[in-house]
């Protein structure tokens, strides 16, 4: 079978499990794999020809995080073809070409200077309820970007401040808010939230206009707010801040995994890396053996 034909055959398997953003990612790196060798027979792809490529996007200056996004994709498609059940594929040469290792980076997290210019920013937008639901909503739970678009009018709890995410692959948690950020989600859905401009649609962040934000829209917002402070901030930066402070007040990594959505507790402990000498002090001086044995 051709590559191409092998692309589209795993795309539509993987549709039924994957989000569409999971989709399209796979699809574009996946095209650019089959345009650079050719559309071959996907059983003729070697090793040597997984090497090549690897360092053909290396010399083209990508991260190694993408090179190593790349990689994995390629590795996902062959595994299939591979299997027992599809059988289009003798072995998977992806297997003994090693997985690019990228720097381990501290997450970079928004200190609380650029959190107070950001909210200052938001109290002179136009929609500035809305500015500072959303500043406070991503700070609390650390949600992402996708998740935070989805989330609907019924999914909140205005009472217990409890909401309800759609994370990876459709699977459902829970995430909470505090006090301040409930009390700013309630002032946006009852005094700013514009109607929905699609008949009963009840997602809970719209844009000016009444449709649901997108993350394009969602990052967009943040930019906007970020230029008008000053300074520099992503989405996911906001998801960073949440989760180090989360340790810094206290949480233990188990509940930090569940709040979120982590497959792996082993994505969940490289925060730990982010927590300064003064952080392990406090603690240490909380949970002094002598003092708490009054010794």
């Amino acid at each position: 079978m051709k590559l191409e034909d092998a692309v589209e055959g795993y795309l539509l398997f993987k549709a039924s499990r994957a989000s569409p953003e999971t989709i399209r990612t796979d699809k574009s790196c996946l095209g650019q794999f089959t345009d650079w060798i050719g559309n071959v027979e996907a059983d003729c792809v070697t090793s040597d020809d997984v090497q090549r490529y690897l360092a053909h996007h290396r010399q083209r200056g990508l991260s190694p995080h993408t090179v190593k996004r790349h990689h994995a994709i390629l590795a996902a498609l062959y595994a299939w073809l591979s299997s027992p059940d599809v059988d289009l594929a003798d072995g998977n040469p992806v297997r003994s070409v090693p997985p690019p290792k990228p720097p381990k980076l501290k997450p970079k997290a928004l200190s609380r200077r650029q959190i107070d210019a950001l909210l200052e920013a938001a109290d002179r937008a136009n929609a500035k309820r809305r500015a500072k639901a959303l500043l406070l909503f991503l700070l609390d739970t650390g949600a992402r970007a996708s998740e935070v678009c989805g989330v609907r009018l019924p999914d909140v709890d205005f009472r217990s401040g409890k909401v309800k995410v759609r994370g990876k692959g459709d699977k459902e948690r829970f995430t909470y808010l505090g006090r301040r950020a409930l009390s700013a989600l309630w002032l946006y859905v009852r005094e700013e939230r514009p109607e929905p401009t699609r008949v009963r649609d009840d997602h809970l962040f719209l844009t000016v206009d009444g449709y649901p934000m997108t993350r394009h829209a969602l990052r967009g917002a943040i930019v906007r707010l970020a230029n008008a402070a000053g300074i520099r901030a992503t989405t996911h930066q906001f998801r960073h801040t949440a989760a180090i402070e989360h340790l810094r007040n206290g949480m233990d990594l188990v509940s930090l995994q569940h709040l979120l959505g982590h497959t792996s507790i082993t994505t969940t402990r490289k925060y730990l890396t982010a927590l300064q000498d003064e952080d392990v002090e406090a603690r240490a001086k909380r949970t002094s053996p002598t003092n708490n044995w009054r010794l």
